[in-house]
């Protein structure tokens, strides 16, 4: 009808052709390609629900509306989803970099400090059950320990070997960021067959040697002055329990770390173990004796 109107009239008036709301874009191409193909000159399609307001409408019109309305809810709310995904995926890989630079951190810190050409040190001198010990504490720079020098003995001697090994671990260890605070804990308390000293003064071992020199220059650079013992434990004859010390850290002055070492269970009956079975020895007539097997120190 439209193509039989248009080819007498110059104005091309176009007449609208309606669709229902269920019309699809193969519809309306359709109309379009009849038009060319009858050589009108205009068409207008419009299907039903597509605008806001329109002349006549009836119920599908409200529900087509609707569903328009819902959709573009619907884009709205993809939006926003979109957009909180975007954020998280950002915020996800800012997480990663700092856990990336973190790591990076860490694994600088834990490698292996380059020793500089001049270091100070203190020496401190304390007896052991193997002899007399000379420890050497250096520090870098900012007042740090970085190195442990241990001299125990002759040189080749097994003594000087274990003591040697004991240094070159408790240096890497500093030269790889460990505290020494940590060192410390590990060699307090440790006890060998023998022992020297009475009371506070006791050394159970070359390692407790180690450990007591250790918490010596701790106690002096950071001028802790708790006591460092407490009151010996009653005389038991359960076997020894030795109770490595826990640094708890404190604030001195200047907001400076400390730290408050806590009591060491010393066992003051305690002078060594028998050769014989393992046992602990005791202090009884003036000689050291062993009450599981008889083993005594003066035949």
């Amino acid at each position: 009808m439209q193509a039989a109107f248009q080819e007498y009239c110059d104005s091309a008036i176009s007449k609208t052709t309606n669709f229902p709301h269920v019309a699809s874009p193969e519809d309306v191409r359709s109309i379009y390609e009849l038009a060319y193909a009858l050589k009108c000159k205009g068409v207008t399609v419009y299907r039903d629900g597509s605008r806001d307001n329109q002349v006549l409408s009836t119920g599908a019109t409200e529900q087509a509306k609707a569903d328009r309305d819902g959709k573009a809810d619907a884009r709205a709310e993809r939006g926003e989803l979109h957009g909180t995904i975007a954020e998280l995926e950002a915020e996800n890989t800012r997480l990663k970099q700092a856990l990336f630079d973190a790591e990076a951190e860490n694994l600088q810190r834990r490698a292996k400090r380059a020793r500089p050409d001049t270091l100070r040190g203190i020496t401190t001198r304390i007896e052991t059950p193997l002899g007399t010990m000379f420890l050497n504490i250096t520090e870098d720079d900012r007042g740090q320990p970085f190195e442990v020098f241990i001299n125990l003995g002759k040189a080749g001697g097994a003594a000087m070997a274990d003591a040697e090994a004991m240094g070159r671990l408790i240096s890497l260890a500093l030269r790889s960021g460990i505290p020494i605070r940590e060192v410390h804990r590990q060699l307090r308390g440790i006890a060998s067959d023998k022992a020297i000293g009475l009371g506070p003064n006791k050394v159970l071992s070359v390692p407790d040697a180690i450990g007591i020199a250790l918490e010596k220059w701790m106690r002096e650079k950071q001028g802790v002055q708790q006591d460092l013992l407490a009151a010996p434990p009653p005389d038991t004859s359960e076997v020894e329990i030795v109770q490595q010390p826990k640094p708890t850290p404190i604030t001195g002055e200047g907001g400076q770390a400390q730290y408050r070492f806590d009591a060491l269970n010393r066992s003051e009956s305690f002078i060594g173990t028998c050769p014989d079975c393992g046992s602990s020895l005791e202090f009884a007539e003036g000689c050291a004796k062993c009450h599981v097997c008889g083993f005594s120190e003066c035949g």
